[in-house]
């Protein structure tokens, strides 16, 4: 009896072990694979963010290009002023911006006069195959990275600019550029956060001219471990490969042991069926939450934004689209800190949800700027209430946890419909975007009329 009762304990022993020893296998296999699947969102929502905040400074040369050939190529001194001034401190990374008729450079902002030094960019030694690429593509480059006349690190965006839709020598102006610090625009672009949630990461840059490879970043020298991948478009046909790894690997030894230990102490499969339900369910809604929701605010994100618009415009649903930023926030930054403008951040970004309808959507899409998509068609009058809505609740004081300090808030806001103001999605982005930097404008110019300072 009792060699019975020990046989037939043994035999349930082996069985239950070799259940377990699969669910455990299972369990491992599963969970790395579900850790690359995650690692492989938080790529794409890096990659997403990285390509959005280069396009929008890209952009900088474009309204260079805009205003160039509005005035028939005449371009004075006083007026990049003017337009480096508006687009100059909305961006922490600029270091400066420059025009260069025919290839020279003769103006430069910051200066006091925005005259700048000559200086023949298809001379220059670094740039100087860039400028005649561009100017015979007629497509614009980017340089990155890039050794600066301080020692630093940069990027340096260039655009072409002609007097017409041909791509000539004849058409040929000359170039729209912008340089930035790559450590503050990595900063922007928080890759800093993807150390903190302990993955290593490298970015490597594809030069459109010459085909190689180049390293932009890297968090060590050290090899990475079967990364995941995202690419990130720049400009000119160029790209940039974004790869991430866990910094002590998919699954490390440590997890494995206690696994397979666990997997001995288990004797129903169930309860391990169970918990590996549990597990796929909660990194489902992890990664559902990665993908579509800000980390700082809870609104939706940029990706989010994105597909909303394209199924929008797919069902030719009409809409409309407010777009507004925190007047003086580089201010809050620069004089409280970091963190307090987060804190900020996040307070405004629930002012402005319990501003709107259920059915309307709010979406963070990049620092201290937001989208508030309308649904449905409505009159001027409704968009106003909507903006003179939340004006009113941003308006209210914020007073700070850390310091106690208490912070006066304003936004810039301006909105456009579709199809009234414009059928296709960039015609309603461009107008809704022009009237928040008009709004921006007319806010600079009354503190100005106050004698007070104007910030970002």
């Amino acid at each position: 009896m009792k060699k019975k009762s020990v046989t037939a304990g043994l035999l349930a022993f082996v069985i239950a072990l070799a259940v377990t020893s699969c669910v455990a296998v299972f369990y491992l296999v599963t969970t790395s694979g579900n850790r690359r699947e995650r690692a492989q969102f938080i790529a794409d929502s890096f990659a997403s963010n990285i390509q959005s905040e280069i396009q929008r400074r890209e952009y900088v040369t474009r309204m260079l290009e805009i205003q160039v050939q509005g005035s028939n190529g005449i371009m004075t001194g006083e007026n990049f002023q003017i337009i480096a001034d508006e687009v100059f401190n909305d961006y922490l990374d600029v270091i400066d911006i420059t025009l260069a008729p025919d290839g020279i450079v003769r103006y430069k902002y910051p200066l006091d006069n925005g005259i700048a030094e000559r200086e023949n960019l298809f001379e220059d030694s670094a740039r100087g195959v860039y400028a005649d690429y561009s100017k015979m593509s007629g497509t614009s480059v980017i340089i990155a990275p890039t050794i600066l006349a301080d020692d630093s690190y940069g990027i340096i965006i260039t655009r072409p600019i002609y007097t017409s839709e041909e791509v000539s020598d004849a058409s040929f102006w000359g170039f729209a550029s912008v340089t930035l610090s790559l450590s503050r625009f990595l900063s922007a672009v928080d890759l800093q956060g993807l150390a903190e949630s302990n993955y290593e990461y490298k970015i490597i840059g594809n030069n459109a001219i010459t085909g190689e490879d180049r390293i932009i970043i890297e968090f060590s020298e050290k090899e990475l471990q079967s990364p995941v991948e995202s690419m990130v478009s720049t400009v000119g046909g160029g790209y940039w490969i974004l790869a991430i790894a866990p910094m002590d690997h998919w699954m490390n030894l440590t997890e494995i042991l206690s696994v397979l230990l666990i997997a001995i102490v288990i004797s129903v499969l169930t309860a391990a069926f169970v918990t590996a339900y549990i597990s796929l369910k909660e990194a489902a809604k992890e990664l559902e939450i990665l993908s579509y929701r800000d980390a700082l605010t809870n609104l939706n994100n940029p990706r989010n934004y994105h597909e909303h618009m394209d199924e929008l415009s797919r069902k030719k649903l009409p809409y409309g689209l407010i777009f507004m930023d925190l007047n003086d926030f580089k201010q809050v930054n620069d004089t409280h800190g970091h963190d307090a403008g987060d804190e900020l951040l996040k307070i405004v970004a629930k002012r402005l949800q319990n501003s709107i309808r259920e059915k309307d959507k709010a979406f963070r899409i990049g620092g201290d700027e937001f989208v508030v998509v309308i649904h449905g068609t409505h009159d001027t009058k409704f968009y106003d209430s909507v903006i003179d809505r939340m004006r009113q609740n941003v308006a209210r004081d914020v007073v700070l946890s850390e310091s106690g300090v208490t912070l006066k808030v304003s936004i810039s806001a301006g909105y456009a419909r579709c199809p009234e103001d414009g059928v296709k999605f960039e015609d309603v982005v461009k107008k809704a975007d022009e009237l928040m930097y008009e709004n921006k404008r007319k806010h600079k110019a009354a503190k100005a009329a106050r004698g007070e300072k104007s910030y970002r």
